[in-house]
């Protein structure tokens, strides 16, 4: 009965030292590497082009300086919304101004000057009409006659180099009055100040033939978008019109930020067949954006329209995929 007892307590004791050097053995083991499963399913197999180039307007214009100055009020920063016809900068008039001031002072003068030619004319066709019947009915002889024929052509003659002066002045008066209305700027079409190389003080240059003017600023209509993209050629046969692209924007996280996001991407009509987010370091963060639009005219309008919510910094065409 001790004997057996022994047996029983001896291979109990075995079992446990032997369990507890398998679970050393096992802790020493190294850590596997961990892998993602899915299920096996039936898919497209799906190629991505990689395409780097830059979102630009279709409808820009830089402005340049039609006359020299200095700059004295800037009105906008670069960034501005502006509608046509909005002030937006002023070039120094005075000297413009006193010009005109003088023109149309110059003008005034020859104005006098024409209405007394014109008084002279009129004396001199009645002295010439008086003198004809003098002559007809033999009171004067014909010298006499023929010295008021001359007046009255010498007086013809001053009324329209009087007049010649008046329409000279009157378009030097014009051409004074266009350079004093370019001394100021106006938006020439509906959109965004996208660059503004200029400060208030500096002075403004216009163009000759081998010096290229004064860019003040540059407006760009945002509405209207195009992707110009470098695609390598070997890429080219695999892209179709309607392919889906991922869009990349970077801006300042925020809450709400995702649902301004899609909810302007389904103002739109474009479809979303993916969507995801990446925190970065510097407080920002990256959004992708999967859609399907109807071409490429769509894809920037949407473009144009993401950049314009709050908060966002850039939006750039991440990829293309193909099948």
């Amino acid at each position: 009965m001790k004997t057996r007892t022994k047996v029983v307590l001896g291979v109990v004791l075995v079992a446990a030292v032997g369990g507890g050097g398998a679970a050393i053995v096992k802790s020493r083991k190294p850590k596997g590497i961990e892998v993602q499963t899915a299920a096996v399913l039936k898919k497209d197999l799906v190629a991505h082009v990689l395409a780097n180039g830059k979102l630009q307007p279709r409808n820009k214009v830089d402005i340049s300086a039609n006359i020299p100055g200095q700059i004295v009020n800037l009105a906008i920063r670069e960034g501005d919304a502006v509608r046509k016809g909005e002030f937006l900068l002023q070039i120094d008039k005075a000297q413009y101004q006193a010009s005109a001031m003088s023109s149309e002072a110059n003008l005034q003068s020859l104005l006098h000057d024409r209405d007394a030619a014109d008084a002279r004319v009129e004396q001199a066709r009645y002295e010439f009409d008086k003198a004809q019947r003098s002559y007809t009915d033999r009171l004067i002889p014909e010298a006499e006659f023929q010295r008021a024929r001359s007046a009255l052509d010498s007086a013809e003659a001053a009324q329209q180099s009087a007049q010649g002066r008046v329409e000279q002045a009157r378009a030097g008066l014009e051409g004074v009055r266009d350079s004093l209305n370019k001394t100021t700027i106006r938006a020439p079409l509906t959109g965004v100040i996208t660059a503004l190389p200029v400060h208030e003080g500096e002075v403004a240059v216009i163009g000759t033939m081998n010096n290229p003017g004064t860019v003040l600023m540059t407006v760009s209509d945002l509405a209207s978008m195009e992707a110009d993209l470098a695609v390598d050629e070997t890429d080219l046969p695999r892209l179709q019109v309607g392919q889906k692209a991922t869009l990349r924007i970077e801006a300042y996280d925020r809450v709400g930020l995702l649902r301004d996001l899609t909810g302007l991407v389904a103002e739109e009509r474009v479809n979303i067949n993916g969507a995801h987010t990446e925190a970065q370091s510097d407080g920002t963060i990256s959004v992708f954006l999967t859609v399907e639009t109807s071409g490429i005219e769509q894809l920037t309008r949407l473009m144009s329209r993401l950049e314009q919510v709050r908060g966002v910094l850039t939006v750039g065409r991440n990829r293309l995929a193909t099948k």
